[in-house]
C-alpha cells in the first residue's frame, strides 16, 4: 500500500515545514510513497527499494563534491525513489546544478523551509499505510465471498465473475491468453491507453494459461492487486471449467522452467519439438524486473505479449523470463529491432531488462538467459541510460567477469586508470564514465555529449583533465584499446573504481 506523494505534501506533519517542491513537479502527481525513512548517509540509496519519502538534514549532503551530489540524485532516482525532501530552516541553499539533475531524473526535490519533526512524518505516513491496508483487505474479503456465493448458486461461468468484479470496482475486468487476446471481459475498457493495468497469472494444473487484468481509473493501484491476489483462485476456477492447457502448452511451460533451472541436452530438444517450437532455430532469452511493482515486470510483460507467438514468457519470482525465437538467417536484424522496440516501450516506465546473446539452438537457451542476468547488474551499475541492455554491449564486461583472475583485473585497471581514478576520488566529475561513453561512441565528442547531457565545451574541458593524466590524447596510440578495455572492467564494478585491493 501507498499514499499519493501530494496527500503527504499537503498533510498536517508536513504543512509545518512550509514544503516547496523546487524539481520534478511534473511527477508529485504520480508518485505515491511507500515508506517514509530518513537518513544523512550518502551511499543510502542501495539499501532503499524504492517508493520512499527520503527526509535528509542535508549537512553531509552539501559537503559533497559536485560530482558527488549530483551521482547522489542520481542513484535515488535509479532506485525509484518517491521524493527526497530537503530541510534548510537554516539558510543553506540547494545548488542550482543539483535542481537541474533532479529535474532530468523526474526526481521530485522539496524544500522543507521550518523545521519539522521527522518522527511525526513517518507516524503520520505509516498510520495512513495501514490503513489503507486494512481497507484494502476488506474490500478483497468482501469480494471474495461474493464470488463465491455467486459460484455456489449459479454453478462457475468466467462471465458473471468477471460482472461482478467490474461493478465492484468500477473497473474492466478482462481474462487474456498468452496471444494476448481477450478471451472474456466486463466493465467498459478503458479509452486512455496510459492508464497503467493491473494483471496476475491464472494458473490451471499448475500451469500459467492466463491473465487476470484489471484497469480502473478510480481505484487505488494497491488495492486492485490486493483484491486480484485474493480473488485469483476463483477467477481461475471459474476458468477451468471451460479451458484446460493442452499437452503443447503444458510442455511450453516446462521448457521455460528447464531453461530457467539451467537445464539442457536432449530433454531440453524434446520439450521445444512438443511445445512447437524448432529446435534448430536461433534463439535469445532476455530476463526484466520492475522497480514498481511486486508482479514481475507488467510493462515488460505487455510490449512483449504485443510481439506476437514467437515469444514465451515465464514468470520466475520477481522477474519475468522472455524466450525468443528469431528466423534463421534473419536473427540479427531481428534481433536489433526487438531491442529498438523495447528500449523505446519500456522508457521511463520504471522496468529494466537485458537480452542475453543470441544462441544457434534451444541449447543455448540457459546461457543465454545467465549471459542476460549478468548484463542486468552490469548494466545498472555501469549507469547507461538504457531500459533495456544488450549482452552484445557488455562482451568486455562479461568475458573478464567470467575468465579473467580478479588480480589480474586490479593490476590490468591500476596500470591503465590509476592516474584518472585517483582524480575522480579526489575531485568527482565522473571521469571513468566521461571515457566510457566518449571512446564508445567512436571518439565523437558530439554524440558524447549528448549521451551525457554536457554542453560539448563543458565536455571539451573534462576531456581535456583526462587526457592531462593519462599522459595525452589516446587517439592514434596503441592506448587507445587498453582505456576502452580499463573502462569496462571499471564501470561494472563499484570495488575497483573505489580503489579496494583484494
Amino acid at each position: 500500500m501507498a499514499v499519493p506523494l501530494r496527500e503527504v505534501l499537503e498533510s498536517e506533519a508536513l504543512l509545518p515545514g512550509h514544503p516547496v517542491v523546487l524539481a520534478g513537479q511534473e511527477a508529485v502527481a504520480q508518485r505515491t510513497v511507500r515508506w517514509v525513512h530518513s537518513s544523512e548517509v550518502v551511499q543510502i540509496a542501495p539499501l532503499l527499494r524504492g517508493g520512499e519519502l527520503l527526509l535528509v538534514g542535508g549537512q553531509n549532503f552539501l559537503a559533497l563534491r559536485e560530482g558527488a551530489q549530483l551521482e547522489y540524485i542520481r542513484s535515488l532516482s535509479e532506485r525509484g525513489v518517491a521524493c527526497v525532501a530537503f530541510e534548510t530552516a537554516g539558510g543553506r541553499d540547494i545548488p542550482a546544478e543539483v535542481l537541474a539533475a533532479a529535474e532530468e531524473a523526474g526526481l521530485p526535490l522539496v524544500e522543507l523551509r521550518n523545521v519539522v519533526p521527522f518522527v511525526e512524518v513517518a507516524e503520520w505516513v505509516n498510520r495512513r499505510i495501514v490503513s489503507r491496508q486494512v481497507e484494502a483487505l476488506q474490500r478483497a474479503d468482501a469480494l471474495s465471498q461474493q464470488l463465491a456465493g455467486q459460484m455456489a448458486a449459479g454453478g462457475s461461468p468466467l462471465l458473471p465473475i468477471l460482472e461482478l468484479t467490474a461493478r465492484a470496482l468500477d473497473a474492466w475486468v478482462a481474462v487474456i491468453d498468452p496471444r494476448g487476446v481477450v478471451m472474456e471481459s466486463a466493465g467498459a475498457e478503458p479509452a486512455d491507453e496510459r492508464l497503467q493495468s493491473l494483471s496476475v497469472e491464472l494458473n490451471v494444473g499448475g500451469i500459467d494459461i492466463a491473465r487476470l487484468e484489471i484497469s480502473s481509473a478510480s481505484e487505488d493501484p494497491d488495492l486492485l492487486e490486493t483484491v486480484a491476489q485474493r480473488i485469483r483462485g476463483i477467477v481461475a476456477l471459474a476458468l477451468s471449467q471451460r479451458h484446460r492447457p493442452s499437452l503443447a502448452r503444458m510442455a511450453d511451460d516446462a521448457l521455460l522452467r528447464m531453461i530457467v533451472a539451467g537445464g539442457g541436452g536432449d530433454q531440453l530438444l524434446e520439450l521445444a519439438e512438443a511445445a512447437g517450437l524448432r529446435p534448430d532455430v536461433p534463439v535469445a532469452v532476455a530476463l526484466f524486473r520492475s522497480r514498481d511493482s511486486g508482479r514481475p515486470a507488467p510493462d515488460a510483460e505487455r510490449a512483449l505479449r504485443a510481439k506476437g507467438t514467437h515469444i514465451r514468457l515465464h514468470a520466475d519470482g520477481d522477474a519475468l523470463i522472455a524466450l525468443v525465437a528469431f528466423e534463421s538467417g534473419g536473427s540479427v536484424a531481428a534481433r536489433q529491432e526487438l531491442i529498438n522496440s523495447l528500449r523505446e516501450s519500456l522508457s521511463g516506465s520504471g522496468t529494466l531488462g537485458a537480452l542475453g546473446p543470441t544462441e544457434p539452438s534451444i541449447r543455448g537457451a540457459s546461457r543465454s538467459l545467465a549471459e542476460a542476468r549478468a548484463t542486468l547488474r552490469l548494466g545498472r551499475a555501469s549507469k547507461w541510460e538504457h531500459a533495456v541492455y544488450d549482452s552484445a554491449d557488455f562482451v568486455v564486461e562479461r568475458f573478464a567477469e567470467r575468465e579473467l583472475p580478479r588480480q589480474a583485473v586490479e593490476l590490468f585497471v591500476e596500470e591503465t586508470l590509476e592516474p584518472l581514478l585517483e582524480l575522480e576520488r579526489r575531485r568527482g566529475g565522473e571521469l571513468v564514465r566521461t571515457l566510457d561513453v566518449w571512446i564508445t561512441e567512436g571518439c565523437n565528442t558530439a554524440e558524447a555529449a549528448r549521451v551525457l547531457f554536457l554542453e560539448r565545451q563543458s565536455l571539451h574541458k573534462r576531456l581535456a583533465r583526462i587526457f592531462e593524466v593519462l599522459g595525452g590524447d589516446p587517439r592514434g596510440t596503441g592506448r587507445l584499446g587498453a582505456l576502452a578495455f580499463a573502462v569496462k572492467l571499471v564501470r561494472g564494478n563499484a570495488r575497483l573504481r573505489d580503489g579496494a585491493r583484494g
